[in-house]
């Protein structure tokens, strides 16, 4: 969790849809916590054109699906966030030949083996490329007082070289060059982090640190409302903030 997986694959997607000559097509699905093999041969079907029936089975869909996919010869199909066993068959993924390619991310390792994937496993970032993009993200105004490299070095090192922790942190700390703050905001993620043992719960607490520094309740309670709508959800700026008139937020 938070180590890059997502962020990587929007690069090889990227990159991908500029080789035409080697795919067909390049299909990338989101399919987050709730696994859902309806709106998974959706969001397929849609990538390549196509609309599957409604009314149908999934059974159905998915041999209609199978056959579309066939259809396509080389293509990439990119699964991001996979928390859960998937049956490729029930879905109607052809097992990929013919220099056809799935690419999966997933935090379970066990997906990847039901899956028969090759595993690729993330690092977390070395400690110069953890200290510049913590650079890039707080400013490099820092560097100005030589007072605050120590406990900013100290700080990039509670972020356990996770980008999204690197990144939320920093975003937080931006423009402050009190000595005493950035003392209190490493006293606050040494407290966070004592004990924990999971990556997901490390980025969690430096989320949570990233919640308290917005100071002020108000834009606490905004960002809470964000928490109403499903993952990977579209949230509408403007259902949002009738949302935020209708609390009495704004």
């Amino acid at each position: 969790f938070g180590v890059g997986k997502t962020t990587i694959m929007k690069i090889i997607n990227n990159q991908l849809l500029k080789e035409t000559q080697k795919f067909n097509i390049v299909i990338w699905i989101i399919v987050s916590k709730e696994t859902n093999i309806y709106k998974i041969q959706s969001g397929i079907s849609l990538k390549m054109g196509v609309t599957l029936p409604k009314n149908e089975d999934e059974t159905i869909r998915a041999g209609m699906l199978y056959e579309m996919l066939t259809q396509k010869g080389r293509y990439v199909l990119i699964l991001d966030d996979l928390w859960d066993k998937l049956s490729l068959e029930e879905v109607g993924i052809p097992q990929p030949s013919n220099g056809s390619k799935l690419v999966v991310t997933t935090r379970m390792l066990d997906v990847c083996r039901y899956l028969g994937c090759r595993e690729i496993r993330m690092p977390t970032l070395p400690k110069q490329d953890a200290w510049s993009l913590f650079l890039e993200k707080v400013g490099r105004d820092v560097l100005n007082y030589p007072d605050l490299l120590p406990i900013v070095e100290s700080v990039v090192e509670q972020c356990a070289g996770l980008p999204l922790a690197i990144v939320t942190v920093a975003s937080s700390m931006k423009g402050i060059t009190n000595v005493h703050e950035w003392r209190n905001a490493l006293n606050e993620l040494s407290r966070c982090v004592r004990g924990v043992t999971g990556l997901d719960e490390k980025v969690l607490q430096q989320l949570q640190f990233s919640y308290d520094h917005l100071n002020d309740e108000r834009v606490q309670h905004c960002f809470l409302c964000c928490a109403l709508y499903p993952e990977d959800h579209n949230i509408s700026e403007f259902n949002l903030i009738k949302l935020w008139i209708a609390l009495g937020i704004v």
